[in-house]
């Protein structure tokens, strides 16, 4: 972990490394690398946060970051000419997403405490305590358990380290490389029950339409998986932990007011979101599913990202329209969800609790609670 306090120091960024040094009059100022562009920036800590100005060859504007932790911040900025708000979000130290010797690594760094989940079915936990630019663990696997630890290389772009088995003696390696993150790039997360109850029905499957629609977009990387019961859809779920550029995704099976259903079992929504606790990469959870919104305000809200779905029971035809474009502002438009939400129910007019005169479509319900660190639709972060 730098020594450096706050926001001082190197940073692993949505838009490149970034790197904030101490400037005149008590600000700060940055230099970050988008691609084949730099940019720079400069602000002022003001209540916990960094206000800013930025620039760089295609863009300028302003922005906020929020330290959440000593290895993680929430930011927001504003392009000059632009009324939506979108994420900038960065991470240093241990925290991040990892490639190592088994598989993937999230580690999450809290004041004097590193807690990670690895392993590529997600199964895998480990916790441990900070010593100087690393940290010693015990970790616990399903079948196995013992200790290890990590000391930071090569700028925190990588790690050494090694574990041994509970019981034995001998010490083996373990290494890690930084997943870097492909600005520029967002993922369409689609899990998707098995919608046909019996060989009668016809084949139907919501994912391969989004699929059809988004892939064909450069920077919206699909991917489509089924899922069959709770245990199932919790697998995949843990999964985006690992993911580290933005994400939107979309469960899509049948719904009641309790939770997800499929082949007559119940999935508990909130049971869930659980799962996907440090997904960081995550901008939207979105339920195309049936009423699994009307008491959302209890299970839905107030998550470390927004989360949309429907409180009626909602025409699939008119669900697949309003989600169309829902998506297309996101993900093609490059809005964020709270806005494309705000917007939503005057484009599509029965996407709300009415339908218009002579609708064919009934009112959908549709419901979008923000995140909790998310500034409200359209608002300047660094006025």
């Amino acid at each position: 972990m730098p020594s450096s306090p706050g926001f001082l120091g190197t940073w692993f960024t949505t838009f490149g490394p970034l790197t904030l040094v101490p400037g005149d009059g008590g600000q700060l100022s940055g230099s970050y690398r988008f691609g084949t562009s730099n940019g720079e920036l400069s602000g002022r800590v003001e209540g916990g946060e960094l206000r800013f100005r930025y620039r760089d060859a295609s863009d300028s504007g302003a922005g906020t970051f929020r330290l959440v932790r000593p290895g993680h911040f929430i930011g927001h900025y504003k392009a000059k000419g632009s009324r939506h708000v979108r994420r900038w979000d960065g991470e240093r130290g241990l925290d991040g997403v990892w490639n190592t010797t088994f598989g993937p690594l999230r580690l999450v760094q809290e004041e004097g405490i590193v807690r990670g989940i690895y392993g590529h079915h997600a199964d895998a936990t480990l916790e441990g305590t900070l010593q100087g630019d690393g940290f010693s663990f015990t970790y616990a696997e399903p079948k196995a358990s013992g200790e290890g630890s990590f000391r930071l290389v090569d700028g925190q772009l990588g790690f050494t380290g090694q574990w041994r088995p509970q019981g034995e003696t001998e010490w083996k390696p373990w290494i890690g490389r930084r997943l870097a993150i492909d600005t520029g790039v967002t993922w369409l997360v689609v899990l998707e029950a098995h919608w046909q109850r019996d060989l009668a029905e016809p084949e139907y499957s919501f994912g391969n339409m989004l699929r059809e629609v988004f892939a064909r977009r450069s920077g919206v990387r699909v991917r489509h998986r089924y899922f069959h019961d709770a245990a199932s859809l919790e697998a995949w779920c843990k999964q985006l932990v690992f993911l580290p550029e933005p994400a939107v995704v979309v469960i899509a099976s049948h719904g009641t007011p309790e939770g997800l259903t499929i082949r007559g079992q119940l999935i508990d929504t909130g049971k869930i979101m659980q799962c996907m606790e440090h997904a960081q990469a995550v901008r939207l959870l979105h339920f195309s599913s049936c009423l699994v919104a009307q008491d959302g305000a209890v299970t839905l809200a107030n998550r470390s990202f927004p989360v949309s779905g429907y409180s009626t029971s909602v025409d699939w035809g008119a669900s697949a329209m309003l989600e169309f474009t829902y998506l297309d502002m996101i993900l093609n438009r490059g809005w964020a969800a709270q806005d494309a939400a705000a917007v939503l129910p005057r484009i599509v007019k029965y996407a709300g609790d009415k339908a218009p005169p002579g609708s064919p479509y009934p009112p959908a319900g549709f419901r979008f609670f923000p995140a909790r660190s998310e500034a409200a639709p359209g608002s300047d972060p660094a006025a």
